[in-house]
């Protein structure tokens, strides 16, 4: 059994993005499309309207200003514009944003109507299970790519035929990625406001009454035994056991051998992690070992709060680290 729930934090990443987009009928979209040196992020995006910055960030504050005014210009000419900053120049360190990054970025606004192919195309990306291609020109014109599905606009972000000529090269945009959490505990609450804040999708699968009101957070909650996986439409990029059970720990790894999911962690130190693997058959462990690891993350200190930053952190820097080798 399933139950959908409300999570406890506001979503961060593309989800965040997403979720104010649909929340947002009149919006201008701001695509870091290249940068050269020294800069607060890569390639990315953020969601700007007429009262500024609705979600996602391209700098740590000193562009902000500056797009917030081109974005009511392009929200008034419905056409999209082209912002160039160059934070490494005299020029800019004397009257400009004065950031001193040393870097150069070429930012793209794009307008999003409310038939704009570009919102199909994110929200499409929100249950995809892989990248959206993204190809712009400097005009604002261009292309989305997801699976077999095409996505085409022109200048003003209305639908459009013709392909998109430009000499900038395409950005893959990543789903928002998903985690199973097999088991729920102290540290399940601060662990599901953190994982959210940093854009990920969590289902929590726990069949003990006294600890799923623990996972209430959750984006979905799975009432299944150790053993039994639940079924999806898109499968999680990660899976930590936890459920602080030898037991229920060994039947969760069992199943997740056969699973697909690219990375397993169980917490607890490196020997319960061994005494697990010993307790299975052999082809269970050979299936398991390539993507287990155990201790999950640095040790931050004792109490649930420390430990669900370390199980963040863990999550994270594997993610950057997937999708970085993905690119």
């Amino acid at each position: 059994m399933a139950f959908e729930n409300r999570p406890l934090a506001p979503h961060g990443g593309l989800r965040g993005l997403l979720d104010a987009l649909d929340a947002t009928p009149q919006a201008v979209l701001g695509v870091l499309v290249a940068q050269s040196g020294p800069s607060y992020r890569k390639p990315g995006a953020l969601l700007l309207d007429a009262d500024g910055v609705r979600a996602g960030a391209l700098s740590g504050g000193c562009l902000d200003a500056e797009l917030e005014d081109a974005a009511c210009g392009v929200l008034a000419s419905g056409r999209a514009r082209l912002v160039e900053a160059d934070t490494g120049s005299v020029d800019d360190a004397l009257f400009g944003n004065g950031s001193g990054c040393g870097g150069a970025v070429r930012i793209i606004l794009l307008p999003l109507p409310a038939d704009a192919p570009l919102r199909a195309a994110l929200r499409a990306l929100a249950d995809g299970a892989a990248a959206l291609r993204l190809t712009l020109a400097d005009s604002g014109a261009g292309m989305a790519i997801l699976g077999a599905a095409r996505w085409r606009w022109d200048a003003a972000g209305h639908p459009m035929h013709a392909d998109v000529r430009t000499s900038l090269p395409p950005l893959l945009i990543q789903p928002p990625p998903r985690a199973l959490l097999l088991g729920a505990g102290p540290e399940t609450p601060a662990l599901l406001s953190m994982l959210h804040a940093l854009g990920w999708w969590v289902e929590v699968q726990e069949h003990r009454g006294r600890w799923a009101p623990r996972a209430a957070g959750a984006d979905r909650l799975h009432a299944l035994a150790p053993g039994l996986l639940p079924t999806w439409t898109r499968p999680p990029l990660a899976a930590l056991v936890m459920t602080h059970h030898f037991e229920h720990d060994r039947a969760h790894l069992a199943a997740l051998a056969a699973s697909a999911i690219a990375h397993l962690g169980v917490i607890g130190p490196a020997q319960r992690r061994q005494a697990l693997l010993d307790a299975l058959p052999h082809d269970l462990r050979e299936r398991l070992a390539p993507r287990l690891c155990g201790p999950v993350g640095p040790r931050l200190g004792d109490g649930p709060e420390a430990i669900a930053l370390a199980l963040a952190s863990a999550l994270q820097q594997w993610r950057a680290t997937h999708e970085a080798a993905g690119d």
